[in-house]
């Protein structure tokens, strides 16, 4: 979800992502199956908001090519809006995609959810609801899915701010916004558990993503802005389970020239790390070998113009390829 600053101000609209789209060429498609050697990498985005989900593919994770010639890949069918779209793969092969289907909660309390075996063919898409237990919420922004290996369960986890929820916080900036990380999880994706909070920042929190570098070593990736300098920026926090207790790290991963960092979603890339995010103005990464020193490595990107606030994930070269060269309709 776009920076708190955008919703503050009363805009609700938000700046494309001025990169420059790397067009490479096209190689035979083959035919798409499951092996278990991960190479290539998808990218998800949204770019207007009631178009639907945008795709890109990359070999390596840095220069992307757009999929059905940059055309939505599925439409929405809930009413609502369709962004910060997040996807992620279960064991057996099906893709999990969720969304942010709303401004406000007096809307939609709830995630868009949709499954596909292939990204081609789509299931219906559903509410899932959240925050019931929270009347008072006043947004549901930014959902993500983590698969917790420990417990054999989905996490699903989303910014919200709710009304009368720590007060500390609030006259920071506007006396209103409060968001925090929020979660829920489930085996099915039919029953899901009570919503509660999985991390309080002490600053106002959105983007967030729960990353596993290795067991006992989890961390949550998120925007803050907060009273302390840099007020703004990509942070970090560290626990030893998907679901903490976590401990903000005090360091601010983003550069001082990048205030309105958001979006982040962090991938395995052989021996590191790669945490790629979005600014206003251009979609970047930085990488890591040990979660403390981070290295920019925004120059050596192309991605497509207007790309914003999705998420990264493996997949096959096989299935890259045949997206690239699938005839959609």
């Amino acid at each position: 979800m776009r920076g708190w600053a955008w919703w503050w101000v009363g805009l609700f609209t938000m700046a494309g992502a001025a990169a420059t789209c790397g067009n490479a060429s096209r190689s035979e498609v083959h035919k798409k199956n499951y092996p278990q050697k991960r190479s290539w990498f998808l990218m998800t985005s949204h770019v207007e908001e009631h178009e639907g989900l945008h795709l890109a593919v990359s070999a390596d994770g840095l220069k992307w090519e757009v999929v059905n010639g940059d055309k939505s890949v599925l439409k929405p069918t809930i009413p609502g809006v369709f962004r910060d779209p997040s996807i992620a793969r279960d064991r057996e092969g099906t893709f999990h995609l969720v969304w942010t289907m709303s401004w406000s909660a007096n809307h939609h309390g709830g995630i868009g959810y949709a499954s596909s075996k292939d990204l081609i063919h789509w299931s219906a898409q559903r509410i899932i609801p959240v925050m019931q237990n929270e009347p008072t919420t006043e947004n549901v922004w930014a959902p993500e899915l983590f698969w917790d290996e420990d417990n054999a369960r989905w996490i699903i986890h989303w910014a919200s701010s709710v009304g009368g929820k720590f007060p500390e916080t609030l006259p920071l900036y506007d006396g209103h916004a409060n968001g925090r990380i929020y979660y829920t999880t489930t085996r099915d994706f039919k029953t899901f558990t009570p919503s509660t909070l999985l991390f309080n920042a002490d600053c106002l929190a959105i983007d967030s993503y729960v990353y596993r570098e290795s067991k006992g070593h989890y961390y949550v990736f998120f925007k803050a802005d907060r009273k302390e300098e840099p007020k703004r920026g990509i942070f970090m926090a560290r626990g030893t389970t998907a679901t903490g207790p976590y401990v903000m790290d005090p360091h601010c991963i983003s550069g001082i020239d990048e205030p309105w960092a958001e979006g982040p979603c962090a991938v395995k890339v052989g021996s590191k790390t790669r945490l790629y995010y979005t600014t206003p103005g251009y979609y970047a990464a930085y990488e890591t070998t040990d979660m403390t020193n981070w290295t920019s490595i925004r120059k050596e990107m192309t991605v497509p113009s207007g790309y914003r606030h999705g998420t990264v994930i493996q997949i096959t070269e096989q299935e890259g390829r045949g997206l690239l060269g699938q005839e959609w309709r």
